[in-house]
């Protein structure tokens, strides 16, 4: 178990709601915008602390389920196309975390008029009121023009939310709205290029403490996001971890390291949010233009972490599993003075799990050819031999360690992709 310290929940969430904008860049910030017009809100209609810290963590996700949507179009003033399936697909994501369970019910229903909330049966009272005040936030942010000064379009916003009360948006809900947005500093706020800074200071997180249940829950959250972006990377993630942490433990790492490690493999792709999808499942070999983008992934995955407040181990180990001991890895160019053991692990789990996985160019290796490709790597400078020769001389109990997590993996995987397919097969009959 990780001794007990506490992480700032806000802040995590924050830079992980950053790292859901790079899916969608032209709407960057929406999702922390949403936040504070939804915390607003909230305050002003008396919601206690507990239902504060629900509403704000579903704001700042509310969107998380916008996996492979990067080819559907923005439309400020109709969310037709958004609006079938990611609400569900988020509440996949994140019901069975413990954390964000509450915030999960609320994010299913963000985008439910009211008129057809009102003929529904929630288990909760706080969700329909809750998703009400999220959908009600979701579509002011989405009526902001961003080439347009604020002030200049606060009003005409207030006057359309007005007329679309008690058909689309809960009458309360959009009397606490109008209060608010009587103050030009709330609208100011909205913009404000530093609203990270601000949501931090807007209401009090409730304390978290990071133990291996916390760190790790939240990690296999994002980790499921980033391999559902590409169906041939599905369980990458977890095999990466897997491998990883089983290394770490034959090479007498502490509990505590093995936790982190594991924690680090579920992030390190984390950066690959800034990846088109249409490079991630490009069939046949990559174009140099392609290996460009696809260099910025750890180096994002490196800016994100290094915001949260995890271990500086986690950040690292994660972030550096394209660095080679010679110096001509990317996208740092780190040489092995500045390579950790743990880095170096890491870069050898990926490379295995990699290697033995199918990809849209090729088909994955069998275990004897993974452990050969590895010891070239070795000799051409790459990886650490002393690394490579532990996991050739445990190979077969490593690679079962890797299938099994994997195949645990995959069934949660399933799930999410078949609830993905259904809504879009929903969505196509409209």
């Amino acid at each position: 178990m990780i001794p007990k310290n506490h992480i700032s929940l806000h802040r995590l969430i924050l830079s992980l709601s950053d790292a859901l904008d790079y899916v969608c860049p032209h709407i960057a910030d929406h999702q922390q915008r949403v936040t504070y017009i939804a915390v607003n809100i909230a305050v002003k209609m008396g919601f206690t602390d507990r239902d504060l810290a629900d509403i704000f963590l579903a704001a700042a996700l509310h969107d998380i389920g916008m996996i492979r949507m990067e080819e559907r179009m923005w439309d400020g003033g109709n969310a037709s196309q958004l609006t079938g399936r990611h609400g569900e697909t988020g509440y996949e994501l994140l019901r069975s975390n413990d954390l964000f369970a509450r915030a999960a019910r609320i994010i299913r229903h963000h985008h439910l008029p009211w008129s057809e909330s009102k003929r529904l049966t929630f288990d909760d009272h706080l969700v329909p009121l809750a998703s009400q005040i999220v959908f009600l936030a979701d579509s002011v942010e989405r009526m902001i023009d961003r080439q347009i000064h604020i002030l200049e379009q606060s009003a005409g916003i207030v006057d359309h939310i007005t007329r679309r009360a008690k058909s689309d948006f809960n009458p309360d809900c959009v009397q606490a709205f109008r209060s608010v947005a009587q103050s030009e500093a709330f609208w100011l706020d909205c913009v404000f290029k530093r609203i990270f800074s601000l949501l931090l200071q807007t209401m009090d997180e409730p304390p978290v403490d990071a133990t291996d249940k916390t760190i790790q829950g939240i990690a296999e959250v994002f980790a499921r996001v980033v391999d559902s972006m590409s169906s041939w990377t599905a369980t990458h993630t977890a095999g990466v971890a897997a491998t990883a942490a089983a290394l770490a433990g034959l090479m007498k790492f502490s509990v505590r390291e093995q936790v982190y490690m594991r924690t680090a493999g579920l992030l390190h792709d984390l950066g690959k949010l800034s990846v088109p999808i249409s490079i991630l499942d490009k069939r046949g070999m990559l174009s140099a233009k392609d290996w460009v983008t696809i260099k910025g992934h750890s180096y994002h995955t490196y800016r994100i972490l290094e915001t949260i407040g995890f271990p500086q181990q986690i950040t690292e180990w994660a972030a550096f599993h394209h660095e080679r001991l010679d110096g001509r890895g990317y996208p740092f160019r780190l040489k092995s003075k500045f390579l950790t053991l743990g880095s170096r692990i890491m870069a050898i789990a990926d490379s295995f799990t990699a290697i033995a996985e199918d990809r849209p160019y090729r088909k994955g290796m069998g275990i004897a050819k993974v452990i050969a490709a590895l010891q070239r790597q070795v000799k051409n400078g790459g990886l650490d031999g002393d690394i490579v020769a532990v996991l050739a001389e445990n190979q077969e109990f490593i690679d079962t360690v890797r299938r099994h997590e994997q195949s645990r993996y995959a069934e949660s995987q399933d799930r999410l992709r078949a609830i993905m397919s259904q809504q879009d097969a929903v969505s196509a009959t409209r």
